[in-house]
């Protein structure tokens, strides 16, 4: 495609995905025009520094992890330095003591009080507990086969019923499946060779992807279909079944209330503390203790607590994609009715239906811009 030959994109959503799409078409002489519902950028990635100077993530802790020879992670660190961080969560236990999430050799030694001399007895261990006969078919008999009921019973039902709203056994196996369980005392949340913050925040990054001549920002605008004949091609990080006007019905999704509280608090042991009890509330994440924040400048800390909700008690804000068998069955029919669009692709989590970590969305948007710019011939 010659520089001089612009095709006019419309991208809707000014998040990770968007930001990915329209930087990659705009370095190829694209006009890009970018339009956002919310106030800002960044998406759910959306981060700033409050009053106490703390650098608070408004839609709850986002961690960067992946291999540091990753394609994903080169493209971002066009826009970003970054700040080494290891992420580690704590569960809060009934009796007020806190023991390593991921389940490893310190968190059974915790529970059980017995001590473990290797991997092998703690793999033993494991074997005499968990159901291993059980060819698990759904997310409740992951937890049994891989941990047994004890543990499940503690960490992973009560947390997962209050997280997705259903009881474990409706849920996709893919859902259990995303949680390690370890033999060692790695108490490392991910275990990737490359973990790290992007030193001046998610939301600076973003800017500096959105900072091209070929981009044109448009914050608080929402979508309307007529907007589609104005360009050449369209990318919509919005809920597919709603463009659709739910033909097939609603895909579930699970929602978020951040409560944000000042506290006065000694620190917690780790940024974030996972409840293992039956109270509305999953986590809370104490934000200066993040190294890409400064520490509190008061006696008053910012501790957020998250809530998961239905969509109803919090309407259009969409997080978490309910995988179950028949979800899944309504989100086919709606991409086989997107796959006769010519110039209309879906992206993002809304679009695409898909839970994608920050890595992930950066790898799968980098090859959907990629695979657009074949049809100009452009490698």
């Amino acid at each position: 495609m010659k520089k001089n030959y612009k095709k006019k994109i419309l991208i809707v959503g000014a998040g990770l995905a968007g930001a990915t799409i329209a930087r990659i078409l705009s370095e190829q002489n694209f006009s890009v025009r970018i339009i956002e519902k919310r106030d800002h950028i960044a998406g759910n990635l959306f981060d700033f520094i409050n009053q106490n100077n703390e650098r608070i993530h408004k839609y709850g802790p986002h961690l960067l992890h992946c291999n540091k020879d990753s394609v994903a992670l080169k493209f971002l660190s066009r826009f970003t330095s970054w700040t080494n961080y290891e992420h580690k969560v704590r569960a809060l236990l009934s009796d007020g003591r806190t023991t390593p999430l991921p389940i490893n050799q310190v968190t059974l030694e915790d529970i059980f009080l017995k001590k473990f001399s290797s991997e092998k007895e703690v793999k033993n261990f494991l074997d005499s507990i968990r159901n291993r006969k059980l060819n698990p078919k759904n997310t409740d008999e992951f937890f049994e086969a891989n941990v047994g009921n004890i543990l499940a019973d503690i960490f992973f039902r009560p947390y997962t019923e209050k997280m997705w709203g259903v009881k474990p056994e409706k849920l996709s196996i893919s859902i259990g499946s995303r949680i390690p369980i370890r033999t060692n005392s790695d108490d490392r949340y991910f275990n990737d060779n490359f973990q790290a913050l992007p030193k001046y925040g998610y939301t600076k990054m973003i800017e500096k992807m959105l900072d091209h001549k070929n981009i044109d920002l448009r914050l608080q605008t929402n979508f309307k279909i007529e907007m589609l004949s104005n360009y050449d091609h369209s990318f919509l990080c919005i809920p597919i079944d709603k463009f659709y006007n739910y033909e097939y019905g609603t895909l579930p999704y699970r929602s978020i209330i951040f409560e944000e509280r000042k506290e006065i608090t000694n620190d917690f042991p780790s940024s974030v503390i996972n409840f293992t009890d039956k109270s509305p509330y999953t986590r809370k994440t104490q934000w200066d203790l993040l190294p890409n924040s400064e520490k509190s400048s008061s006696k008053y800390k910012t501790i957020t607590y998250e809530k998961p909700c239905s969509m109803n008690d919090n309407p259009g804000e969409y997080y978490y994609p309910i995988q179950t068998l028949r979800s899944k069955n309504i989100y086919e029919k709606y991409k086989k009715l997107s796959q006769k669009e010519q110039q209309i692709t879906f992206c993002g989590r809304t679009g695409l239906y898909k839970y994608i970590d920050m890595i992930p969305a950066v790898t799968i948007h980098l090859k959907i811009a990629r695979d657009f710019l074949k049809k100009y011939d452009i490698n």
